[in-house]
């Protein structure tokens, strides 16, 4: 390996570092917390609805978007690459698109940086009257002809009945170089 690339590949590192760090940033408040009491009475919090194990499992197992931009729609989204992107290969990104909010419809758009084939969605997902706490799934089929950093991009609008919000969301992927086939011994005796 050159000294350019050793170079190129730290800072790949660097920057999927980076953005594994902001996602660890984004934590939800400690529900165990008490809740602040004025003089003698005691106010009761509203019972929580038992979390979607779907939804749990998804938070437990799947890496956090980088937020992209301002905005703070009440959504997340999550990531998963069940096997390593090989350029000149097609791979499959599952994404949990996790709203926080009642949403008369939502619309999930998947997006790429130069360099990154999106096969599959071929257009923009739609779902209609979605739950706050819920989790909706897509799966991205993508493909590089040739390795590096690529950005996938999932933008969601929540139409909500304050009005239209939006979120955009950033996963980097690292598609590998194809493995060099190995090359084969001479076979002994053959002239």
């Amino acid at each position: 390996m050159n000294g350019s690339s050793g170079t190129a590949r730290a800072r790949v590192l660097t920057i999927v570092g980076c953005a594994l760090a902001l996602a660890a940033c984004e934590r939800a408040p400690d529900a165990s917390a008490p809740t602040p009491t004025r003089g003698r009475h005691k106010t009761v919090a509203p019972a929580e609805a038992p979390a979607d194990p779907a939804v749990v499992e998804a938070k437990r197992t799947m890496a956090a978007g980088v937020p992209v931009g301002t905005t703070t729609a009440p959504v997340e989204v999550r990531f998963d690459v069940p096997t390593a992107p090989i350029a000149g290969q097609p791979f499959e990104v599952r994404v949990a698109v996790l709203p926080q909010a009642l949403a008369a419809v939502l619309h999930i758009e998947v997006d790429a940086n130069e360099g990154l084939v999106i096969a599959e969605p071929d257009g923009a997902l739609t779902r209609e009257k979605v739950e706050a706490g819920t989790l909706e799934r897509i799966t991205v089929k993508a493909s590089s002809a040739t390795p590096g950093t690529r950005i996938l991009t999932v933008k969601v609008t929540l139409e909500l009945p304050t009005g239209a919000e939006s979120r955009a969301f950033a996963f980097p992927l690292i598609v590998a170089a194809p493995a060099a086939a190995p090359a084969k011994a001479p076979v002994k005796g053959a002239s």
